[in-house]
Order: C-alpha cells, then sequence, then structure tokens
C-alpha cells in the first residue's frame, strides 16, 4: 500500500476503486502484484506541448565547401496535410462543442479523469471487453502523443497520471487546442485546419454545425467514419453527434433539425492536401527525423509529425548541393532512361552516400517530376527483391569473415539438384555451368551454385545475423529469409529498400567499417536547443583485410564479369555488383569508388518483366551519372588502396592451390592467376586436381597402342560427375574420371575415355562443343577390339 500511496491521490483513488472491483470477481490478488510490479512511466516531453507547437517554419541547411550552414530555400517545411495548427481563437465555439459533446461532455469540469466512465469502462473490461474506452479528451491528447495505444491496465494507469500532469500543467483551453490539432480526422489528415481544408475549403472557423459534427463523428474510427470513402457511415455517427450537441444545449432546435436534415456535402481541396512540394530529399529528411524523434521521445507519429511541421526546427542534413543537382537534372528528363514496349516507361532510383560516414550526398526517388509531397520514394520505402546485388553481403563477407572461403576456394558449379521435373537448380545467368569455379570467379560472374554452396558451409543462421544486426537490413526477415532463395539467389519475400542494400555496402567501401546511411547530421528546436544528434554507425563488421579482399573481387566484376560495360572503369577504379530479381522484374547496380558509393533501382511501378530491353539499365544510368558527377568532383584518391595485410599469390585455378607441374600441361592454357590473400590465409600446398595423361595426335586421351611419337603429355582435371540428365558443364570435355581397367561397352566419341568404365550409358555432362577433347583415341578403340578378340 505504501507504493500505491505514492501515485497520487487520484490515481490511488482510481486504482484502489478498480482493485475493489477485481476483488469482487475474485482477481485481486494477480493484479495487484501486476500493477505494484510495474514500473509506471509518466513523462511528457516539454518540446511537444503548447509552447512548441505553434505554427512555425522549419528550415533545412547544408555546409558548403567552407563548411559554412546554408538554408536549403526551395525545401523550407511549413505546415501542411498532417500537421497544419490552428490556434484555439481561430476554431470556431460550434467547432469545439462538436468535439467535446461527443468525446468528453464533462471536459471543462473534470481534472482530467472523468471517474464515473472510467469506473464503467473498467466493468465492460472485466466483462471480457478488451478495449477499455473511457478516455477524456485530457487522455486521448496524452494516447496520441506518445503513440502508445496498448489496451492493458498498466498503459491505462499511465495515461490517467500523464492527464493529471497535463491539467495542471496547461489550462482547458490550451488543452483543447492541443487536442484539435493532433486527432486523426481520416485521410491522413491530423488537426481540424488540415481537415477543414482538405474536405470543405474553409477554414476551421467557417464551418456549420452540420460540417463541424461531420469533423467529429471521425475520431472513433477514422477509418469506419472517413467521410470520403464510407458518407453513409460518417453520416449516422455526425447525426449522433448533432444529437448529443442539441441535449447538452449546444445549438438549437432549428440548428439541430437543419444539419441533420441534409447530406454533408464535401468540397475536396486538393491544394491544401498537397501544399508546398519539397524534393525527395527533404522528404528524405522529414521522414528520418520523424522516425528519430518518435524512438528517442516515446511520441506518436502525429506528434513527431507536428513538431518537424509546425515547430520551427532548423535540420542540418548531409546533402551535397552540386551532386544533387546533377542527379536532380538527370532523373527529372525521362528520355534519360529507355522506353518499353508499347512506350511504357519504367522507375527508377538513385543514392548516392559517403562511405566514410553514411552521409547521404544525393538522392532520387523516382524519374520525372515531383508533384505532391511523401509520395512513394523508390530510394527509401518501396521494398523489391535484390538479386544478386545482395550476395557480396550475405554470402561472401560473412563467410570471409568466418573463414569459410579465401580467394581461390573452388567449388563445383553444377547444379546441386535436381527437381522432379528434371530441371536443374538453381540455374545461372546466363543459363550455363562451368565446373570448377573459383570464390573470386564465381562472384565475377555472379554464379548461383557457388553462392549456394558458399552458404550451405557459412550456414543461414550467420547470414541472417551478418545481414540485420550488422548492416542493419531489417527488411530481410529472421524467419521466411531463412533460406538459399532469400540469401543466395536474392529473392526474398518482401523485398529490400535501395538505402538498406547501400547502406550495406557501406562496410565494403569502407574498410569493414558498417557507416549506414543519415541524411541529417543534427536538429536544433525553435530556441536553438539540441534536439536529435545524429552521428555515424561506424562499426567495425567485417576484417579491414576482408573488406579489402572483397573490393579487389568486385573490381572485377567491373572489369571482366556482369558490369564490364561499365565505362567509368576507365577514368577511375570502380568496384561493384549487378543484381537482376527473378523473371526479369528489377534491375540493381551497386557500386563504389575510392570515394563515393552510389546504388540505382530499376523496373516498373508494378513488378513486370524488363525483357525487351538488353543489359542493365541500372548500370547505364549509374555510368552517366557519376561521370557528371566526377567531372564536377574530380577523384582525389583514383585507385582502391590494397591492405598492407594482404599478399597476392599465384594459384591454381581449377584447385585453388598452389601451382603444380602439371598445371601448365592443361589443353585450354595457362590455368593459373594472382589472386589476394590474408596473411596466413594463402594456400600452401601445390594442386593435385591435374592429373598428367597421354593424348594421341589423331584426338583423345591415347590407349596402349597408341605409337608413342604421335603422343603427348597433357593434364586433365581430376573430377568425376554423374547426373540424372545430359546438362552442359564447360570444363566435362577436360575431365579425368581415372584409367579405364576394363571396358565394359562400346563408348562414342561424343563420350568421355571413362565412359568405358560403365556398363551403360551416364551422363557425365557435356561442354559446348559436339566432341569432347577427353573422349578415347580411334587407336584406343581398336586396341579394345583387338583384345576383346583375343580373349574370344
Amino acid at each position: 500500500m505504501k507504493k500505491i500511496k505514492k501515485i497520487g491521490r487520484a490515481a490511488a483513488f482510481f486504482l484502489l476503486s478498480l482493485l475493489l472491483s477485481l476483488f469482487l470477481l475474485g482477481t485481486l490478488s494477480v493484479l495487484v502484484a501486476g500493477l505494484l510490479a510495474a514500473k509506471l512511466d509518466t513523462t511528457i516531453d516539454d518540446s511537444l506541448l503548447l509552447e512548441n507547437a505553434r505554427d512555425k517554419t522549419t528550415r533545412l541547411y547544408c555546409y558548403n565547401e567552407q563548411g559554412e550552414a546554408v538554408e536549403l530555400v526551395s525545401d523550407r517545411v511549413s505546415g501542411y496535410e498532417n500537421a497544419l495548427f490552428c490556434p484555439i481563437e481561430e476554431i470556431s465555439p460550434v467547432l469545439r462543442n462538436a468535439f467535446i459533446a461527443i468525446e468528453d461532455k464533462r471536459f471543462y469540469t473534470h481534472g482530467g479523469i472523468d471517474w464515473g466512465r472510467t469506473l464503467k469502462a473498467a466493468g465492460r473490461y472485466l466483462g471480457g471487453n478488451s478495449d477499455f474506452g473511457g478516455s477524456t479528451i485530457t487522455q486521448q491528447l496524452v494516447k496520441n502523443l506518445t503513440g502508445n495505444s496498448e489496451k492493458n491496465i498498466k498503459r491505462k494507469a499511465e495515461e490517467i497520471l500523464r492527464a493529471a500532469k497535463i491539467e495542471k500543467r496547461l489550462s482547458k483551453n490550451e488543452i483543447l487546442e492541443q487536442y484539435l490539432n493532433i486527432v486523426n480526422l481520416s485521410e491522413n489528415c491530423y488537426g481540424v485546419r488540415t481537415a477543414s481544408n482538405a474536405f470543405f475549403s474553409k477554414e476551421p472557423y467557417e464551418l456549420t454545425a452540420r460540417e463541424a459534427a461531420t469533423l467529429a463523428a471521425v475520431t472513433q474510427n477514422p477509418a469506419r467514419y472517413d467521410p470520403v470513402k464510407h458518407p453513409e457511415e460518417n453520416r449516422a455517427r455526425r447525426d449522433l453527434v448533432l444529437s448529443e450537441m442539441y441535449a447538452q444545449g449546444m445549438i438549437d432546435k432549428k440548428t439541430y433539425e437543419e444539419a441533420k436534415s441534409e447530406p454533408t456535402v464535401l468540397s475536396l481541396n486538393e491544394n491544401a492536401l498537397s501544399g508546398r512540394i519539397n524534393s525527395f530529399y527533404a522528404d528524405l529528411v522529414i521522414e528520418d527525423v520523424i522516425g528519430d524523434l518518435m524512438r528517442e521521445k516515446g511520441i506518436s507519429r502525429a506528434a513527431a509529425s507536428r513538431a518537424v511541421y509546425c515547430g520551427g526546427l532548423k535540420i542540418f542534413v548531409t546533402m551535397d548541393p552540386e551532386i544533387q543537382q546533377i542527379v536532380s537534372d538527370f532523373y527529372a528528363d525521362p528520355d534519360n532512361f529507355p522506353t518499353h514496349e508499347g512506350g511504357k516507361k519504367a522507375q527508377s532510383s538513385m543514392l548516392i552516400v559517403d562511405p566514410t560516414n553514411g552521409d547521404i550526398l544525393a538522392v532520387a526517388g523516382a524519374v520525372g517530376d515531383k508533384n505532391s509531397n511523401r509520395v512513394q520514394n523508390y530510394a527509401t520505402t518501396v521494398k523489391r527483391p535484390s538479386g544478386s546485388v545482395v550476395k557480396p553481403l550475405s554470402v561472401y563477407a560473412p563467410a570471409l569473415s568466418a573463414g569459410k572461403i579465401t580467394w581461390s576456394t573452388v567449388f563445383d558449379d553444377v547444379p546441386l539438384k535436381f527437381r522432379d521435373n528434371g530441371a536443374p537448380w538453381p540455374r545461372n545467368s546466363p543459363n550455363l555451368y562451368r565446373g570448377l569455379t573459383t570464390v573470386a570467379e564465381a562472384l565475377t560472374h555472379s554464379v548461383n551454385t557457388v553462392c549456394v554452396s558458399i552458404l550451405e558451409e557459412l550456414g543461414n543462421a550467420a547470414s541472417i545475423d551478418f545481414l540485420r544486426e550488422k548492416l542493419e537490413i531489417r527488411s530481410i526477415d529472421a524467419v521466411k529469409d531463412s533460406n538459399e532463395t532469400a540469401l543466395a539467389l536474392g529473392q526474398q519475400t518482401e523485398g529490400v529498400s535501395l538505402r538498406e542494400i547501400v547502406g550495406g555496402y557501406t562496410a565494403l567501401a569502407n574498410g569493414g567499417v558498417f557507416s549506414g546511411t543519415r541524411s541529417y547530421t543534427k536538429v536544433l528546436d525553435a530556441d536553438d536547443q539540441l534536439l536529435l544528434l545524429k552521428n555515424p554507425a561506424e562499426r567495425q563488421v567485417l576484417g579491414a583485410e576482408n573488406a579489402s579482399i572483397l573490393t579487389l573481387m568486385l573490381r572485377r566484376v567491373v572489369g571482366e564479369g556482369t558490369a564490364k560495360s561499365l565505362k567509368l572503369k576507365n577514368t577511375v577504379d570502380v568496384a561493384g555488383k549487378t543484381g537482376t530479381s527473378s523473371k526479369n522484374c528489377d534491375k540493381w547496380f551497386v557500386g563504389y569508388t575510392p570515394e563515393l558509393l552510389a546504388g540505382v533501382w530499376y523496373g516498373f511501378e508494378y513488378p513486370a518483366p524488363l525483357s525487351d530491353v538488353k543489359g542493365n539499365p541500372a548500370l547505364d544510368v549509374f555510368d552517366a551519372v557519376m561521370e557528371k558527377v566526377l567531372e564536377k568532383h574530380a577523384p582525389k584518391i583514383p585507385q582502391f588502396p590494397t591492405d598492407e595485410n594482404l599478399v597476392a599469390v599465384r594459384y591454381c585455378k581449377d584447385s585453388g592451390k598452389l601451382p603444380g607441374d602439371a598445371c601448365s600441361l592443361d589443353a585450354r592454357g595457362d590455368r593459373t592467376e594472382i589472386g589476394y590473400f590474408k596473411k596466413g590465409t594463402e594456400p600452401t600446398e601445390k594442386c593435385d586436381r591435374h592429373v598428367i595423361v597421354r593424348y594421341c595426335e589423331d584426338g583423345g586421351v591415347a590407349g596402349e597402342d597408341c605409337p608413342a611419337e604421335k603422343c603427348r603429355d597433357v593434364a586433365l582435371v581430376r573430377v568425376l560427375r554423374i547426373f540424372p540428365r545430359q546438362i552442359r558443364v564447360e570444363d566435362a570435355p577436360y575431365t579425368y574420371g581415372g584409367e579405364v581397367t576394363e571396358k565394359l561397352r562400346e563408348i562414342d566419341e561424343s563420350e568421355p575415355y571413362y565412359a568405358a568404365n560403365y556398363a551403360t550409358r551416364q551422363f557425365f555432362g557435356i561442354g559446348m562443343g559436339e566432341i569432347p577433347f577427353n573422349r578415347a583415341c580411334a587407336g584406343e578403340e581398336d586396341f579394345w577390339k583387338r583384345r576383346a578378340a583375343l580373349s574370344g
């Protein structure tokens, strides 16, 4: 009981009354323990109350080359559809009374809590109705400010205590003013001025009783009583409001009957809904600041939005105006993008970031003119399957970090399984299999089979953890996306945003340090006091050596792989990765130079195949925009630095080991190349994959009957594969399947020499040509025929 006394008289009375009721129902012991154990939060952030809610313009500032803060005049942020402030003196009595009549008829006489309604609501709650109800306007204001609408005893107790605090600090008119400026009135309208402008093209003081009741009718359930979408539902509720107003003496009989007699006529004002058209960058900043206010201040979205739009804030953004202008000009012209069949145009987005601190330097949210605020932004809010652009983040980076792979680790690029219909899985793009493939080569050509094999070594859980916890790509679902399709092939359940992917790549472009992305550095309130501070994430998630290795691998992607058409590489070092989602619906490219990181997405508004356009439009956009950017900002560092803890080692591409004597005898030519390794992980053993065989100049692996002068030594690769159906594998014609000690059947020239070891025809894979290099020499066939005749 001592703890209850500390809560205050009003709260104690409520709690004791409630506990008494619960006792009668036999549940006293449970709820007493719950309430006494609960830590009640009764704080209300001062910055959200009346003194900071007046209509003030928020301004955005960026820094020029001299480090001076310069206002972005075209992106001033003032009240619009969900935060248009209206002082109480400009709200007519009939409009105030409409809300009081239906929501809280004893508003002017209670101290924030209507005990009669509260006890009735408690009875309903105890009777099984989960909607506690019984809230006064002051309590509703608390709920709107905090955003907490949980249906439990603890939340209700906190709401009551907060309401009592507000009643002591503010007058009734100030409380009503706060409430009427934050209440949700449907159609994304918060506050009576917004709704009056939007629904009736009027100011709040101009509304009739019918119109005032129409707005007040919405509050109980904005979706159900939306006057635009559900006019009949709204009218029924409106008439109830009018009845209450008449019963409480707020309007006379004539006004009441006239107001009820006709349906409400709306006069929608699109201009009031759209207001000033801010840039995509301003939209991004606004959304970020609202989100951070909600998290750090523990307030509702409506309250945070009002603070941004009406609070006179100063927001210091990370934009580079010159780079932003280049991006905006390019994206404003639809002719810079392909035209598809039927004259259709796709959409695209772009994000350019400083990877050292995550500063968003420029953003394009869509192609063409921006005609409203907070519209769909394809760079930040739209989620699409990533395709292969996620592979370096989901598989290669964590696998390198875990020591599961090195540059030269070899996997077999062949199907890992065959479906019931015989189709191989996974497929590559283009639709071919290479056979023995190093990790570096697999990433260069975006080989799906190898990525799946690496993921199997790593484990889905490790991949998910790296993406979600270390790179903060939270759109990846920890359960639904814990599979090869999402992690290794990039076909996620809900997709990811371009911003998340670009944020993840900061870890690769910044020496293993994850910076994430940020659109602003700090926010000051109207009194120039610090409201929010946004520091870079700066978290080491990958060793600097492994980040350098991945960068060198991704530079190969641009040099000779899926992004080799990129022209920018002729001016400055570029590392990057392409991506294509299932059915060719989304195209991606994320690339970085030694100083800048950028990502591009391209696809239709409603996902559809892009098969009528050759190449990767995202890659072309990156090339065109970044070329212009580098013309303005000449690169200070043209080449990627190589980490001092890396060593360059020549290795065999078929074994991943040091070259042996046989490697130089491979029929395909030199099979060695230079790779990069963290010191201590480089290969130390010699190749054991190449096997020297005698090869006859007549064509084929020589047999005992082939003359020595017609034979030479060649090397085949030791690997044996048997498939349920025939498929094409690039290195299949160069494989070694062991010696033939006893020929079990006749074979033809389309089969490898070792097929003779099998009594029935097998599918070992075939190359791109008709006749395999590793076929048996024709003279060898004659030898077996003579031997069979002698034994017979």
